[in-house]
């Protein structure tokens, strides 16, 4: 029986796990416990991951995430963002531009930001 070669390995895992594109690794991270996250929208909660800073907010008990980072002036802001619970959708506190949490696609506008997959274990949030 040969010993595991530990890079060989995890080149494997990383060429499993890449996306279309063979860049980006797509494997879930733990971010947070459900209660850790503002309940009904009000705000999002901030984890951190690989450089990305993810919001994750709980819309009725949906848990959805998505960047937090509002691409006009890269502000790290979208967390604290005014949340319409009815559509799903998310403003900008700063300049109000408003982003559909499902899509991540601007509201009115050709912009974008990031939406990140989310999966549940009993009370742990997990994104990809």
């Amino acid at each position: 029986m040969s010993e595991i070669d530990d890079e060989a390995l995890e080149a494997a895992r990383q060429e499993l796990n890449a996306d279309a594109n063979g860049k980006e690794p797509r494997t879930f991270f733990y971010a947070c416990q459900i209660s850790e996250i503002p309940p009904i929208g009000k705000r999002g909660k901030v984890v951190y991951s690989d450089g990305d800073e993810v919001a994750i907010f709980n819309i009725d008990g949906q848990i959805l995430a998505i960047s937090n980072i509002c691409p006009h002036e890269t502000s790290p802001v979208m967390a604290t963002g005014f949340v319409d619970c009815d559509t799903c959708q998310v403003a900008c506190p700063l300049h109000g531009w408003i982003f559909d949490m499902h899509t991540g696609q601007q509201i009115g506008a050709a912009g974008s930001i990031r939406v990140y997959e989310v999966k549940l274990d009993g009370e742990e949030v997990w994104v990809r």
